[in-house]
């Protein structure tokens, strides 16, 4: 009873006559179009959240394949407390364990890690045990040669096995015209590992005239590649009320005793859709280039154009020309960018801890009202469990070709988000996109790789061995994004091909920007000046976005959010530090006393940094006194070579840096939730995760 996700839907009111619709089917084979449905199916039904009785916990977001979804089934992940043990005598290591009383019989499994003093961790094979009498037992793991010293630590994460049969089922939900239902099936990978039985999965439809059966599936471990997609016409019980039955049976293997069977059963963001009218609303796909610096849109280098593509799309649109992020490193910046408040109240500055429930991200809002939401990432700063992946029912995270091999990455990552759309292309969407393509290391393809001199002594001379490195690097950052820009291109192309340009708002802009010696530092995540802070912001939107702005105003990645609510028509969360930018998209104007503010870490002999812009002026302001605060007039000094000396605007300077560092910060609230029994635990950052964030230069 599945279709194929990929062809063209033609349920119920959506059905349109044959000639029109093979017509259709052919224009997308050779990508011209058919898209901007006036009436998209949008998410009316999400299943996890309509459970009878409802789940013990808020769902949890389990990944296959590293593709994040919505899931029923989640096997929780439990860590116990790091354990300091005496170095064993021999290869066997005891450790003693105690479970919580969530952990539930009749088996369960047990990863662990060990390491020595200043070793990192290292992980040992998962174990399958039964569940011990009382909940306590001695877990004696392999002691691995490379772990030296003493003490010993090692930590336990422990995973319930589930039920060999579940069931789960919605309360009564009125089904309208046209209605499909999206679902994916997995199992989860630690079945694979540990010798887990195969599993059926059941869609049961309960009408009053009787069960209907919609699906049945049976899946093995190790078998297939990540979610099986499915997608159900439900036009048969247009006007009715059902019950959706969702049934899970490990098959039980001849010779195995049925309490010895076990599977790990995953039903991934289980939803129904129906056409609805598109009232004004249009899809969002918000690119974000990491490290990428806002003078490159519109500049050159060795005389040539940066960015001439995006430069000419942007004439199409609206250019922020004074764009700032609130932190000048990858995971603050962009919970900034997706939440519209500043790094004082999120507190979510690296990729750890996790954003308090208090907080609503965009992914959350767009999936409350109507939106199928997806994400490709390139992970690292961006890891899923930080609370990026809330509101998505689709986070995918690109680990890349090898640790240090970045080249081409962009292009997968806009290809799969590409993938996404042409499968989703008759929904109301919001897709979010991310590439680290021009951040260290630069490594741009042979074909971009063509600013190749540099000015030297007023001579223009060739890139060699004995150029500094820095120069090398910001010529090789060039052709970096030279090649990203390029990409986009393409990417805007091909949703013109599939016909969806009238209908969405395309976002281009970056994190941070990076630095080259401007003011002594290399990189980013260490100072405030512009060169870091400044972004690049276009907008673009036919008819709903004016043509060939260019917009001076100062304004900062909080404003996102509020304007792409603006722009949609959807109702803006309290408390947000940011403003709709869709007055300045019409010709309007902010008070040149607005205030922005961003931070820096911990660097050297500085300390924590608040930078502040208002009225042409910039303070940087160092939370150590010795270091004083720094004032500049941006309007005469744009690179902050000349600081100035007025006692009553750096009295004004102090004063802003007070009001920002008393904002409340919900980074500790966060934590408490997490804390509470029964919570959902976040697993550790896996292994291809920790390589990229080596190689990006975020881990030793």
């Amino acid at each position: 009873m599945s279709a194929d996700p990929t062809r063209r839907r033609t349920s119920g009111a959506r059905r349109r006559a044959a000639d029109a619709l093979s017509a259709c089917a052919l224009a997308l084979l050779l990508l011209s179009g058919c898209g901007g449905a006036d009436a998209p199916l949008v998410p009316v039904y999400r299943v996890a959240q309509l459970l009878d009785p409802p789940l013990e916990q808020t769902p949890l977001h389990c990944d296959i394949g590293d593709v994040f979804r919505p899931t029923i089934g989640c096997t929780p992940t439990v860590p116990l407390p790091i354990q300091s043990l005496p170095r064993p005598a021999g290869r066997v290591l005891t450790v003693p364990v105690q479970l919580p009383a969530e952990v539930k019989p009749p088996l369960v499994a047990f990863d662990a890690r060990i390491r020595g003093p200043r070793q990192e961790w290292r992980r040992v094979p998962t174990l399958l045990l039964a569940y011990p009498a009382g909940g306590a037992l001695d877990l004696n793991l392999p002691f691995p040669d490379q772990v030296n010293g003493e003490p010993v630590e090692a930590q336990i994460v422990v995973r319930p096995i589930p039920p060999s049969h579940q069931e789960h089922v919605t309360r009564t939900l009125p089904i309208g015209r046209g209605a499909v239902l999206q679902l994916a099936l997995g199992l989860d990978p630690l079945g694979a590992r540990l010798g887990g039985a195969p599993v059926r999965f059941d869609v049961i439809a309960e009408t009053d005239a009787g069960p209907v059966q919609l699906l049945a599936k049976e899946l093995v471990p190790g078998k297939g590649r990540g979610w099986e997609q499915h997608e159900i016409d439900l036009a048969r019980f247009a006007g009715q009320k059902i019950r959706l039955r969702l049934v899970s049976d490990v098959l039980v293997r001849p010779g195995t005793p049925a309490n010895e069977a076990f599977g790990f059963p995953l039903w991934g963001s289980a939803q129904i859709l129906e056409p609805r009218a598109r009232d004004g609303r249009r899809n969002v796909i918000l690119i974000s280039i990491d490290t990428l610096r806002g003078d490159q849109l519109g500049g050159t280098l060795d005389g040539k154009p940066l960015m001439p593509k995006l430069d000419a799309l942007a004439d199409q649109g609206a250019r922020f020309t004074a764009a700032y992020t609130t932190y000048p490193s990858t995971t603050a910046g962009h919970m900034s960018m997706l939440t519209g408040l500043y790094p004082a109240k999120h507190g979510m500055i690296f990729a750890t801890g996790y954003l308090s429930s208090e907080i609503s991200t965009m992914s959350e809002i767009f999936a409350r009202n109507g939106y199928s939401t997806a994400a490709v990432t390139e992970d690292a700063m961006l890891t899923a469990y930080v609370g990026f992946v809330r509101g998505f029912d689709d986070y995918r995270e690109v680990k890349g070709k090898t640790m240090w091999e970045t080249s081409g990455e962009i292009e997968q990552t806009f290809g799969a988000g590409l993938d996404w759309v042409a499968r989703h292309r008759d929904e109301r969407f919001f897709l979010f996109l991310h590439t680290y393509q021009v951040h260290t290391p630069y490594t741009p393809p042979p074909a971009f790789d063509v600013f190749r001199h540099w000015e030297k002594d007023g001579q223009r001379v060739p890139i060699d061995a004995s150029t500094p490195p820095a120069v090398r690097d910001r010529h090789l950052y060039a052709g970096e994004v030279l090649y990203t820009d390029s990409v986009i291109a393409q990417l805007v192309q091909r949703l013109t091909d599939l016909g969806l340009r009238d209908d969405t708002i395309i976002v281009v802009t970056g994190d941070h920007g990076d630095e080259f010696g401007e003011h002594g530092a290399i990189g980013h995540a260490k100072t405030a000046y512009e060169e870091v802070l400044h972004v690049p912001l276009v907008v673009l939107s036919p008819h709903l976005v004016p043509a060939g702005r260019s917009i001076s105003t100062p304004v900062s990645l909080i404003d996102l959010l509020p304007t792409l609510l603006d722009l949609t028509h959807l109702p803006e969360p309290a408390g947000l530090h940011g403003t709709s930018l869709v007055p300045l998209l019409h010709g309007g104007s902010f008070p040149e006393t607005r205030v922005l503010f961003a931070e820096a870490p911990h660097w050297g002999k500085f300390g924590h940094r608040v930078a502040i812009r208002s009225a042409g002026f910039k303070w940087i302001a160092s939370e150590r006194p010795e270091n004083g605060i720094e004032l500049y007039d941006l309007t005469t000094d744009p690179e902050e070579k000349k600081r100035l000396d007025d006692p009553d605007l750096l009295a004004l300077g102090r004063s802003l840096e007070a009001a920002y560092r008393s904002i409340p910060n919900t980074a500790q609230t966060g934590a408490a939730e997490e804390s509470k029994p029964g919570a959902p635990k976040k697993p550790e950052i896996d292994d291809a995760t920790v390589d990229k964030l080596k190689a990006l230069g975020y881990m030793d």
